[in-house]
Parts: C-alpha cells; sequence; structure tokens
C-alpha cells in the first residue's frame, strides 16, 4: 500500500514538471509523459504477475480451459493498451486519434472473446435440446 502512495506522489510531481516544461519545451513534456506511463505500466505489471499466477492456479483446480484464461489475460492487456494510447492521445491534442483507439481496442477485444461467446451459443443450445 506503501509503494501506491509513492506511485501516487511521484504521478503528482511528474504531473506538475510536464504542466511546467509544455510552456517552456512542449516536445520534452511530451516525451516525459510517455516515460511516466512507461514506468507506470512496469510497476502495474510487476503488481499484478501474482494475479495472473492465483488466476491460472484457481483456473486449473475448477478445471477451467486455460485457452479461456488466456483470452481474458489478452483482452485485459488491450483494455490497459487502448486506455493509455487514448490518454496519451488526448494529452497531445488528438481527440479523433484517441476515438480511433478506443474503437480498435473494442473490436480487437470482440475479436478475441469470439471462441468464448461460441462456447457460451453452443452449452445454451445443447440445454434447450
Amino acid at each position: 500500500m506503501e509503494q501506491f502512495g509513492s506511485l501516487i506522489a511521484a504521478a503528482l510531481l511528474l504531473a506538475v514538471i510536464t504542466l511546467l516544461l509544455k510552456n517552456w519545451k512542449p516536445e520534452y513534456a511530451m516525451l516525459l509523459s510517455i516515460g511516466c506511463v512507461a514506468l507506470f505500466m512496469g510497476w502495474t505489471v510487476l503488481q499484478m504477475i501474482p494475479l495472473f499466477t492465483t488466476v491460472s492456479s484457481l483456473a486449473g483446480q475448477a478445471g477451467v480451459d486455460s485457452s479461456y484464461i488466456r483470452i481474458l489475460l489478452r483482452c485485459l492487456g488491450i483494455c490497459c493498451l487502448s486506455e493509455i494510447g487514448t490518454s496519451l492521445c488526448k494529452d497531445a491534442g488528438q481527440q479523433s486519434a484517441a476515438v480511433q483507439i478506443e474503437l480498435a481496442g473494442k473490436v480487437l477485444i470482440l475479436s478475441n472473446c469470439m471462441p468464448v461467446y461460441q462456447k457460451l451459443l453452443e452449452l445454451a443450445l445443447s440445454i434447450i435440446k
């Protein structure tokens, strides 16, 4: 928990520095913003590793096919990357690009989840028959 407090403090400090740089050197402000995102995303991924192992373990105990867990984790990654890309585009003043990233992320998630939808439909049809 104290790591999270430090992360928030660092984010606020970097936000202030970025705001100051935006008036003086906007290109450096954007680079600093991208660097901060990469740093915080790395920290987040490290925090998620125990979560991934726990979910995989629970899925194994429950007899859930590991391919479904991979789909779930892939969709989680797409969500995170879409959010980061959208935020960076909005920060750069590129609202239309941000909207396109959001749309592309949603379509990619939908296409990745198609095997799960197919399996659910097969299950529903077998129950009806």
